[in-house]
């Protein structure tokens, strides 16, 4: 017999509850007999009922890629190094492929590049993994960019919520039956937004140490728990699985129509910076999950990405679902990898020693007279405006102008009004022309800022180290940094009797040495540039090793000298 859609299912006898809320083992009890009654059909079902009318998702309308899952295929994906996506089809063969996927990579209208991804696992059919794929993303993309113009109690936590429910809502309007966990990853402006809706499980790699982003929401869970008896919903264990009303293993999903009272679509969120100590992403549905640990599949990615010369994720995607594969998984495995180091915003210095060493990448080139400053926009000078004036005045007609790039982060109003006023002292001083600004720049645009760059420009005073120093020095821009403190004394020095750079205190000495880099023949610029190279060598995370090393070993050799 079967319940109409505004009947609920009847309460159970009561029962003893388990001996702990948060146990995952079933408590060892015999099987008790249950009353028959009319609905015992519906109540001894453990799946959602199976259907499989065809929905095709589409990517969000800021993208220009759309992606979809053959039901009976495994499909693998691939773009520019950035992410890398695996569905594989379960060892049941007689059933459908339930998992989808979607994966998107645009600019905004500013030049920013910004991402959607999401892993979608079916169950009672596709129907629900397929609506999500072709609907979340638009919901989200959609509840952001409302909730953005308003700005006032903006949160994009709350923005991704709305657009879960909605989702949902549309879903259950269909009446298509079956539901999905979901798991997203939202990334615009260097920052990242990753939700949930059950058992796909998001993990982040920080510099190799793996960090679980989602909690999976399962009925045995304390807190999910007494939501769903507090609702009148049943939680009981069947065969080592944990289900409510003895049917669904998962506490959250997009639709579950006939457990809609108790199986809620509320994802939970949580927003990051992304900084250079988080070296990628996976999202996975739980065929990964139930068989590979966090930090397994962190340790199962890490080298294929870090530390080599052109970085592919693909065979780790492939690698973590046949792991899980041989270890007995016959669910459906999905995976998406996704390397941070493209969406990374810049902040203070982006500096780690793997960003140094794709800085050192960087070939040799001619490059076409930009002069680099980067930091938070906080700490730009208006010196800078004057030592670009000077130089101009000084250069003949006949010789190439140089311009000056002001690369750096708005954190907030501040920023933004000193930026502002930077633009508009340019204007003032009729260097608008010679002057370009870019704000909150992406890892893949500062590499390449860096690149074209005939000089970095640094202008603080008195700084203890200037990372941003070695930076342009390990890039090949040749450095003008201020006569003091660390440029003074570690940084811009000789390097085997060349010279490495240029320091200077006064306005005209910044502009005298503009001026002599301009003017340089391009055989004297690469011979500096690569006595500064060699120099960034020296502040490696393994130089710095080496020489601390060396600096104590005379200290413990002492202390051990005298006990004897």
């Amino acid at each position: 017999m079967q319940l109409s859609k505004d009947q609920e299912t009847p309460p159970s006898p009561p029962r003893s509850p388990p001996p702990k809320l948060s146990t995952v083992a079933c408590p060892s009890r015999k099987p008790r007999e249950r009353t028959s009654s009319p609905f015992s059909e519906v109540l001894r079902r453990k799946r959602p009922p199976m259907l499989n009318r065809e929905l095709f998702p589409q990517a969000p309308p800021w993208s220009k890629e759309a992606v979809k899952t053959p039901p009976y295929e495994d499909v693998e994906a691939e773009k520019d190094g950035v992410y890398s996506v695996y569905c594989k089809r379960g060892r049941r063969r007689w059933m459908a492929m339930e998992d989808r996927y979607s994966a998107v990579v645009d600019h905004d209208g500013g030049g920013r590049r910004k991402a959607f991804f999401g892993v979608y696992d079916g169950h009672g059919g596709s129907n629900a993994a397929e609506f999500a794929a072709k609907n979340l993303g638009n919901n989200i993309e959609a509840a952001v960019a409302a909730a953005r113009s308003g700005e006032d109690g903006y949160s994009i936590e709350r923005a991704i919520r709305e657009a879960y429910l909605k989702t949902d809502e549309e879903f259950l309007k269909e009446g298509s039956g079956g539901g999905a966990c979901c798991v997203t990853a939202l990334i615009s402006n260097g920052e990242l937004a990753v939700s949930n809706a059950g058992d796909c499980r998001a993990v982040i790699s920080r510099a190799g140490v793996a960090e679980a982003l989602t909690t999976d929401h399962s009925p045995n869970q304390e807190n999910e728990l007494i939501r769903i008896r507090a609702s009148g919903g049943y939680v009981d264990c069947h065969h080592g699985v944990w289900r409510i009303q003895w049917t669904l293993a998962v506490s959250r999903a997009i639709g579950d129509e006939y457990l809609k009272k108790w199986v809620i679509a509320e994802p939970e969120t949580r927003t990051l910076k992304i900084k250079p100590e988080l070296e990628f992403l996976i999202l996975a549905s739980d065929g990964l999950w139930d068989n590979v640990t966090n930090q397994e599949a962190v340790d199962v990615v890490r080298p294929y990405c870090i530390g080599v010369e052109n970085p592919t994720t693909l065979p780790a995607c492939k690698k973590l679902a046949e792991l899980s594969s041989t270890r007995g998984s016959l669910d459906d495995i999905s995976v998406i990898i996704i390397q941070l180091k493209h969406h990374l915003a810049m902040v203070n210095s982006s500096w780690t020693k793997s960003h140094i060493e794709a800085i050192w990448r960087i070939p040799e080139r001619i490059r076409r007279h930009f002069l680099l400053k980067y930091q938070q926009i906080l700490q730009f000078s208006y010196l800078l405006l004057s030592f670009v004036l000077r130089s101009l005045k000084k250069l003949d007609r006949d010789v190439p102008r140089p311009k000056l790039q002001f690369v750096g982060s708005c954190r907030n109003e501040s920023d933004e009004e000193r930026l502002q006023k930077l633009k508009a002292r340019a204007v003032e001083l009729k260097l608008d022309g010679d002057v370009e600004f870019y704000k909150n720049a992406m890892y893949r645009e500062l590499v390449a800022l860096l690149g074209n760059a005939d000089a970095g420009m640094h202008g603080m005073i008195d700084e203890h180290f200037g990372i941003s120093v070695v930076e342009y020095m390990a890039a090949g821009a040749i450095p003008i940094a201020h006569n003091s403190a660390g440029p003074k004394m570690d940084i811009v020095l000789e390097e085997e009797g060349q010279r490495t750079g240029f320091l200077a205190e006064t306005v005209e000495e910044y502009a005298e040495a503009i001026v002599e880099i301009v003017k340089m023949k391009e055989t004297e610029r690469l011979k500096m540039a690569e006595s500064a190279r060699k120099r960034a060598t020296r502040f490696s995370e393994q130089r710095f090793s080496e020489d601390f090393k060396t600096a104590i070993r005379p200290v413990f050799t002492s202390d051990l000298k005298s006990q004897y």
